[in-house]
């Protein structure tokens, strides 16, 4: 991973796998699946490419919707999103994330990201 992308983030990410919709207003723009969550954003894989400097929705299924704007693509479908939340939202998602490690949340749509095994 580049360091330069590490730096820049503001807070620890979560590696989780969950179902994500992607709207452009109310409507669906697209899917994809989740690779990490954080107060100040995701990372997530799209089927359909996203406009970079745009803001969708992002409704990850289990957990929630919030608004976000995508800052970077890498792995070719793939989209770091920065989310423009409130403080409030940003406590919201502390405490999901929060519940989720206390096994307090019913993760059977979201789920830890599995290290990937691979064959020598």
């Amino acid at each position: 991973m580049d360091d330069n992308l590490t730096d820049n983030r503001k807070s620890f990410r979560f590696g989780l796998t969950a179902s994500v919709d992607v709207m452009d207003g109310v409507e669906r723009h697209g899917f994809g699946t989740l690779i990490d969550f954080s107060r100040d954003g995701v990372g997530i894989r799209s089927m359909t490419p996203l406009n970079m400097g745009r803001k969708y929705k992002f409704h990850i299924r289990g957990v929630g919707t919030w608004s976000g704007v995508v800052v970077r693509r890498f792995d070719g479908r793939s989209y770091g999103v920065r989310f423009e939340n409130s403080e409030s939202e940003k406590r919201q998602i502390d405490r999901i994330l929060m519940d989720m490690m206390d096994g307090k949340m019913d993760t059977s749509q979201v789920r830890k990201a599995r290290s990937h095994i691979r064959a020598f």
